[in-house]
């Protein structure tokens, strides 16, 4: 269940258990197709508590760890699109660093809309998610990095877009 940590300077409890359910979470997506329903897209965000995922209590390895489980669970879904399917669909994890718990995995169904999220170009080349995370990008999957200011909080983000070919 994704929550957020309204208790921050309490100990995170059960992380193992959590990534299990995470794991659980990814899986249930495989043979799972949802066509077109006249949005321009459908996303799940990450379900997790947000201190899980989020500095000060995060590692880096927890991170790496529900990053894998989330890039699963849009392969599921890649798979699961039958050969014949109508329309513009592609599958694609957004990576919010460091509040990784902004993070989702969407269904595009329109082409403009995810052009929005893919960007031109990787703003942050050379560097990789994959890199930086010790990370294996799915067979047909690409990514793509640019800076963003939230301007909420006045902190330079990163989305990182690691999914199917525009």
């Amino acid at each position: 269940m994704r929550q957020l940590d309204l208790f921050e300077h309490k100990k995170l409890r059960g992380i193992p258990r959590r990534l299990r359910a995470l794991s659980r979470w990814a899986d249930a997506f495989e043979g799972s197709f949802w066509p077109p329903d006249g949005r321009p897209y459908r996303h799940w965000k990450i379900p997790v508590i947000s201190s899980l995922v989020q500095p000060p209590k995060t590692t880096k390895d927890i991170q790496k760890t529900c990053i894998v489980h989330m890039l699963r669970a849009a392969r599921h879904i890649a798979d699961a699109r039958p050969s014949d399917s109508p329309g513009y669909y592609r599958v694609a994890c957004l990576f919010v660093l460091p509040w990784l718990h902004q993070s989702e995995v969407t269904i595009f169904y329109d082409p403009d809309y995810y052009a929005g999220f893919y960007g031109e170009r990787n703003e942050l080349e050379p560097r990789t998610l994959s890199s930086e995370f010790g990370l294996s990008i799915p067979e047909g999957f690409v990514e793509r990095g640019f800076c963003v200011i939230d301007r909420e909080n006045q902190i330079e983000e990163e989305w990182w877009t690691v999914g199917e070919p525009l």
